[in-house]
């Protein structure tokens, strides 16, 4: 049993470098959890208090703008962490609110056990901050893409996102998470769903997408870059 955790970790962007003594101590500390389709994990303002990573199924992290509209941080998968902000602070609390987009199967380690983890082993601290800034560079990142890229930009970099991150490989082309829906997308790109609607209608139109079943499917990956 331990053997296929140790494996798995070594799928966790957290934990890939570490050693089997290390990834052992990991292993006690864990408690898997399973959650069902639109569960909603923690909500945002929540004590801080657990670390997570997703062994299965798709997770979304968001938060909600001053004005009560969904933004979409994070989409995640297998091997992805979330809620690490929240380490090392004192009375913390999430600063997103976690919902499982489909079923999914979830690690967890109290706060408390991870950091003296953390404090003991120097290199599971040099993890922890190659991880936090990781999250930090990929926020800057689309920061950026809001700030200067206009809607239709905006879209085609996060289908270009989700297929490299959560796409499936069909004969047709790329099968994008069945689950995430227009107002995900729209919440993700950071406008309105009618606006996504119609975006999504140009590419269809332009063959480079497929959105006539119940997920999109990308056909032509280059002709969505070349957009």
């Amino acid at each position: 049993m331990k053997s296929r955790d140790i494996e798995f970790l070594r799928k966790v962007s957290f934990f890939s470098d570490l050693n089997d003594e290390l990834l052992n101590l990991v292993i006690d500390v864990v408690e898997e959890k399973r959650f069902s389709k639109n569960k909603i994990i923690f909500f945002e303002g929540d004590p801080g208090t657990t670390f997570y990573f997703v062994k299965s199924g798709r997770i979304k992290v968001s938060k909600l703008s001053e004005t009560g509209r969904e933004i979409i941080v994070h989409i995640l998968g297998p091997g992805d962490i979330f809620a690490e902000v929240t380490l090392f602070q004192k009375d913390s609390k999430y600063p997103a609110t976690a919902e499982v987009l489909e079923d999914a199967v979830v690690g967890t380690i109290r706060n408390t056990k991870l950091e003296n983890l953390v404090l003991r082993n120097p290199q599971m601290a040099l993890e922890l901050i190659r991880a936090l800034s990781n999250k930090l560079l990929i926020i800057q990142e689309r920061i950026r893409h809001l700030g200067v890229n206009d809607a239709v930009e905006r879209t085609i970099q996060v289908l270009l996102a989700l297929a490299e991150g959560h796409g499936t490989k069909k004969q047709d082309g790329i099968e994008l998470c069945a689950n995430i829906t227009r107002q995900d997308l729209a919440a993700f790109v950071g406008t309105t769903r009618e606006t996504i609607s119609r975006i999504l209608s140009k590419l269809n139109q332009a063959d480079v997408i497929d959105i006539s079943g119940k997920s999109i499917i990308i056909k032509d990956i280059e002709g969505l870059k070349n957009w």
